[in-house]
């Protein structure tokens, strides 16, 4: 790995490798942060669906910003790969920590999983299923936070399966019994894999385990899980049945929500009835598991527990789910062999007929067209997937020979199937990041052209600030788009300010105006140094360096401050506290009052003594001090 990713990012060390990407430790040298990058597997970068898969984790995981899933910061393509750059946690994953340390404690237990079920609730609510939640993909930071990350097989709520029937995506440990089966995938299924994780937290063993995938697929469809407290006793029966529920073979029978998942839990954590169904006095049965079955028993031993029907077996007369699969195996098989002995005979009952017409067939759908060419005794044979920009991607361009053709039943029409159009809509990236545009813009087939950058006052440095074609344009694939990115807004002009000092108010506002510059606040002061109206002070001071237009403010001289009137101060004597106040503000003096104790009642609230005396000449504004008696 090169030491700098894209230009950016400064590889530091590896962290870890997964099934389809390392993972490095990098530092961002844009922003100056750490960050993760997942670099995807160079023998995967040139397959389309690894490529897709990787690329949906960022799509479905940079739209959820929440602070127990893990932000996704970038992606782009570099050194022949593809790259994603995401927040770095310190911590370790859960595996590891039931690893190192065992079965939890319940209360540690439903913290995990109440945090979980959070970063589960924002994604469902924003229509994000993630359909591989297991420990490993759980990450644990030293301060106990836990945040999920791995969206890299989650899909949107109403995008198309991503698996074929039959095909399992997933680790089979965690996987849903939809999900085994290769059927559409739904909120429930994650809150089943999150139930498969708790129990593995509360007993350090998963529910199922088996020599292959597919075994272990298998017991999630017809096996049912050991509860439990069966491992470990101390397991409140709340929670015990919290986990069954989860655990539910139809998804019907589980939670239907996260949030009541987490209710169900916050119940457990305040020791309340909870709403998972718990084993019932009629319906329980006892079952003994061998001894072997459960961590740190010997094969000599056995356990009787009492278990609910829906756990221990089916009710009598029904039948098993193992039973039903062959059934419907067996009845498959049968059908299987009905239609070969059906096609055979009318393949040999055609042999030697005369010549039939070829059907028309172009236009229609593959499957449609095989099928016309079918009845009439023909086989169909792809000849050739071609690019058309007036027939639809499926339908049939062409066929060989052409329609009322004469052949015998057996022979071959060829047919030429269309890949769709060749044109792509132009992608918008507009306002987006100039590795974040070239990635967009090479992924539907086309070539990022960036031309020089250009100043912006509206668009943020390092964005697109236009494309052409423009968005949503069709345009063959491998045609350019040309973008233009931001410089950021463009730097003010300089000047400098000139020297105001002494200069009246009207010659100081002409001098700005011949700088570019504008004549700001206007203040005024004594001065015994700066005549009248002049300039005593500036700011910014003269010489500096400013930006056009800035403002400039000034002080200006008021000249020297006058001498101070002269008061002859009266007697204030014998008056009221009050009178005297107001005596003394209408002669342009301040009052202070000094309350002393006297023994004298003809004092009490009334001025006994003053200073100044009487008589005194003083400043105008200077302060007069009057006593007042008080009862002491």
């Amino acid at each position: 790995m090169a030491e700098l990713l894209d230009n950016r990012y400064e590889i530091i060390r590896r962290l870890g490798s997964g099934g389809m990407a390392d993972v490095y430790l990098a530092r961002d040298t844009q922003l100056g942060r750490e960050v993760a990058i997942k670099v995807l597997y160079k023998r995967y970068a040139r397959d389309d669906e690894f490529v897709a898969r990787f690329r949906r984790e960022a799509q479905s995981a940079a739209g959820l910003n929440h602070p127990h899933i893990v932000s996704i910061y970038d992606r782009g393509q570099a050194e022949d790969s593809y790259y994603i750059a995401m927040e770095y946690l310190e911590g370790k994953s859960l595996k590891d920590v039931i690893t190192d340390e065992g079965p939890l404690a319940p209360s540690q237990a439903i913290d995990y999983a109440e945090q979980i079920l959070l970063a589960l609730q924002f994604a469902h609510e924003h229509n994000v299923i993630h359909r591989d939640i297991k420990p490993h993909n759980i990450v644990i930071s030293g301060r106990g936070q836990v945040k999920v990350t791995d969206f890299g097989i989650a899909r949107a709520g109403t995008s198309p399966a991503m698996t074929e029937t039959g095909s399992i995506i997933g680790t089979a440990q965690y996987l849903s019994p939809e999900q085994a089966k290769g059927k559409a995938v739904e909120q429930s299924s994650d809150l089943y894999s999150l139930g498969v994780v708790l129990y593995e937290m509360l007993t350090g063993r998963v529910p199922f385990e088996g020599e292959n995938p597919v075994a272990i697929a298998l017991k999630h469809l017809s096996d049912e899980p050991v509860p439990p407290q069966a491992l470990v006793p101390e397991i409140p029966d709340n929670l015990n049945s919290v986990v069954m529920r989860a655990l539910a073979k139809n998804p019907e029978d589980r939670y239907p929500s996260a949030g009541n998942f987490l209710a169900d839990l916050e119940r457990c954590r305040q020791d309340l009835p909870v709403a998972a169904p718990a084993a019932s006095a009629d319906t329980a049965m006892t079952s003994v598991i061998a001894a072997g079955d459960i961590p740190g028993r010997g094969d000599d031993t056995a356990r009787t527990m009492v278990r609910g029907a829906s756990a221990a077996g089916k009710p009598p007369g029904k039948m098993s789910g193992r039973r039903k699969a062959l059934y419907a195996l067996m009845a498959v098989l049968a059908l299987l062999a009905v239609a070969a002995g059906v096609y055979m005979l009318a393949f040999a009952q055609g042999r030697g007929a005369a010549n039939v017409d070829v059907p028309d067939v172009v236009g229609l759908d593959q499957a449609q067209a095989e099928e016309a060419i079918r009845a009439q005794g023909l086989t169909p044979q792809l000849d050739a997937q071609d690019f058309s920009d007036t027939v639809p991607s499926g339908k049939v361009i062409s066929q060989n020979p052409p329609k009322g053709s004469k052949l015998h039943k057996g022979d071959s029409v060829r047919l030429v199937v269309s890949k769709g159009s060749n044109q792509v809509p132009v992608p918008d990236v507009r306002g987006q990041s100039a590795s974040f545009a070239d990635s967009k813009i090479r992924e539907v087939g086309l070539n990022p052209d960036r031309q020089p950058d250009a100043y912006s006052d509206t668009v943020a440095a390092g964005n697109v600030i236009s494309q052409n074609p423009d968005p949503a344009t069709r345009v063959q694939k491998g045609s350019s788009v040309k973008y233009v990115v931001s410089k950021g807004a463009e730097p003010p002009r300089q000047t400098t300010v000139p020297d105001l000092s002494n200069l009246t108010v009207d010659q100081a506002s002409s001098r700005l105006s011949q700088a570019n510059l504008a004549l700001g606040a206007t203040t005024e002061q004594f001065s015994d140094s700066v005549g009248s109206g002049k300039v005593i002070s500036q700011n910014p001071a003269a010489g500096q360096s400013v930006p056009v237009g800035t403002a400039v403010s000034i002080v200006v001289s008021k000249g020297p401050q006058p001498a101070p009137a002269k008061v002859t101060v009266q007697s204030f004597v014998a008056m009221t506290k009050a009178d005297a106040q107001n005596a003394i503000a209408a002669q342009g003096l301040v009052a202070s009052v000094s309350e002393v104790a006297n023994p004298d009642p003809a004092t009490w609230g009334k001025v006994y003594d003053q200073n100044p005396a009487a008589g005194t000449k003083v400043d105008e504004g200077s302060t007069v001090t009057i006593f007042v008696g008080k009862s002491p």
